[in-house]
């Protein structure tokens, strides 16, 4: 599983912010996807744990394999708390959700490296349902946002080697640079100074 992850060994950080002296940009986009459906991307807040629960549930083996490169049975209390108590600034959570029915269809995040305050490591998953419409690139492209606003300038993302998908959606913001080591790839983006594109 990507190495951020420390949650699900339940040594991971509680996700409470160091610093509450600086307020963190609040996220609320409604963005069109490319069938012209539209979604509203949010920052995530602790009251989204029992929603993240629900998505995970709702993952094919597949999706939550790419996510966490292992199956699990349900996240635990600590992994959503981990996910969902973050401080917007070191750990940065955006997520996508169907105006009708409110429901989560995809979460991506960002998480400062401890020893290089301007690389972070990022993690993105989107429900099945939901895959191949654009929820992936908008949330990519608001948090990549976010993460230049923190002064992050390099992105890594640890995935599995098979997994294109993500690959190819990192590339529409900039050249990707791939490190294989068995099943799995790093891939690092240097963040362009606008990440805000357009598809």
């Amino acid at each position: 599983m990507p190495a951020r992850d420390r949650s699900a060994t339940g040594d991971g950080d509680d996700g409470k912010a160091s610093d509450g002296d600086r307020s963190a940009p609040t996220v609320w986009e409604d963005v069109a996807l490319s069938d012209g459906t539209t979604v509203l991307v949010r920052s995530v807040e602790p009251r989204d744990a029992e929603e993240l629960a629900t998505g995970y549930r709702s993952l094919s083996e597949r999706s939550a394999y790419q996510r966490f490169f292992t199956i699990l049975p349900a996240l635990s209390p600590q992994q959503l708390r981990f996910f969902t108590h973050v401080d917007h600034r070191d750990h940065e959570a955006v997520g996508a959700v169907a105006p009708e029915t409110g429901h989560g269809v995809g979460i991506a995040r960002f998480i400062r490296s401890d020893s290089d305050p301007a690389s972070a490591e990022l993690a993105i998953v989107v429900v099945d349902d939901w895959q191949r419409r654009g929820v992936g690139f908008q949330l990519l492209r608001v948090l990549l946002r976010r993460a230049r606003q923190e002064d992050v300038t390099t992105i890594s993302a640890e995935v599995l080697t098979e997994n294109s998908a993500l690959l190819g959606l990192l590339r529409h913001f900039g050249p990707v640079d791939t490190e294989v080591s068995g099943a799995t790839t790093t891939a690092t983006l240097r963040l362009p100074s606008n990440p805000d594109i357009e598809r």
